[in-house]
């Protein structure tokens, strides 16, 4: 039987995982934006963080879709970023939340400084911690890709769009 202490010891551990878990999920994200940010580029640093800005949006985006694509099967009709009753309209919402998407980064990222602070430092973390976040955006961005294609190609199949 176990005590209430190795109880707690358990819960603190778990505790201490999902914060190094939470840690490296927001060292990925901001690899992504440095990645892109730090691109050999005759650009202002503006602009270039302006591009990394929308990249790391358009992935934000893509995940969205994905998971949009999934409500509507699951709920049997086109409702969410799919609607067939206005597709002006549809694409109107798309717009705005890509720029919704854009608009936080940019505060996160650009405004607040995290992201451009982090892509300075990026050089001086451990060899193999760089090799671990680079390798690990690639995959996310693989991984994403497949999502959204899967997620499309299931949707057009179960409301049978053919074009």
């Amino acid at each position: 039987m176990r005590s209430c202490g190795s109880s707690a010891r358990g819960f603190s551990a778990w505790r201490k995982n999902e914060f190094q878990m939470i840690q490296f999920f927001k060292e990925l994200y901001l690899t992504g934006f440095s990645i892109i940010f730090r691109m050999p580029s005759r650009a202002s640093a503006r602009t270039k963080a302006g591009s990394a800005v929308a990249a790391i949006a358009l992935i934000e985006w893509l995940i969205l879709a994905g998971i949009s694509s999934w409500i509507d099967m699951f709920i049997g009709e086109r409702f969410l970023l799919n609607s067939t009753n206005s597709s002006v309209a549809s694409k109107l919402v798309i717009v705005i939340l890509f720029f919704a998407l854009c608009s936080v980064n940019h505060l996160v990222l650009v405004t607040r400084g995290n992201g451009i602070k982090f892509a300075d430092e990026f050089n001086n973390l451990k060899k193999s911690r760089r090799i671990l976040l680079v390798t690990s955006c690639l995959v996310l961005l693989l991984s994403v890709i497949a999502f959204f294609l899967y997620s499309r190609f299931a949707y057009r199949g179960f409301f049978h769009i053919n074009s």
